[in-house]
């Protein structure tokens, strides 16, 4: 199927090799995506991605100002060796009102800090790919991605709200989104095969299929 169009607007501070992928991915949504760094020649990589692209400092707290962060749904830090630059522009982001803060650590230590000044989600590169990361921002229902190929997915989600309490056939889980559902968890027990008189409940996991071009 093809990707649904995200509608959340993204500043990604940094464009190493986990921020710009977490940029790339992205706009295979068609996300409005900021993308800044101080390095001209990532931001010129940049620009086939996203929308705006802002040479910055992110430890610049005046530049960090003038990007407007507290109107992004979304702040994702991906700087590399710059931890106080990642603290100072977290800071800043939530001061301002930005909706959800992602910061990149290196170890636990790190990652410790971040939570404790407010930031939303701490992610380890070493663990979680920026990909991944990107594609869990502009769907929170996917819970892990199981497998994927260059035309289809398959992963865990959550049920949507719109799905809570209707049969597989109601919500037209598979015409409306692109989803075929092959099994349901549900506590202890797993249901497979999945049927159309199946009701959906708030708890349950959903292990999905979904294409795309």
């Amino acid at each position: 199927m093809d990707k649904e169009k995200c509608e959340l607007q993204f500043a990604v501070l940094g464009l190493g090799r986990f921020g710009m992928s977490i940029v790339k991915t992205l706009a295979e949504y068609d996300a409005n995506i900021l993308a800044c760094d101080r390095d001209p020649a990532r931001l010129h990589e940049a620009t086939e991605y996203a929308a705006h692209v802002v040479q910055a400092d992110a430890a610049d707290e005046d530049a960090m100002h003038k990007l407007g962060l507290g109107n992004f749904d979304v702040v994702v830090l991906a700087m590399g060796e710059d931890f106080e630059a990642s603290v100072i522009a977290a800071m800043l982001a939530k001061e301002l009102g930005a909706g959800k803060v992602v910061a990149k650590a290196f170890g636990t230590r790190q990652k410790k800090i971040l939570e404790s000044i407010g930031v939303d989600q701490v992610v380890l590169p070493e663990v979680e790919m920026g990909a991944k990361v990107a594609r869990n921002l502009v769907n929170p229902n996917v819970l892990d991605v199981l497998e994927q190929t260059g035309r289809q997915t398959i992963a865990e989600m959550c049920p949507r709200d719109e799905w809570v309490g209707k049969t597989i056939g109601e919500a037209d889980i598979r015409k409306r989104y692109g989803y075929t559902i092959l099994a349901i968890v549900r506590g202890e027990e797993t249901i497979i095969p999945v049927t159309t008189d199946i009701k959906i409940q708030k708890e349950d996991i959903l292990v999905t299929l979904s294409k795309h071009e």
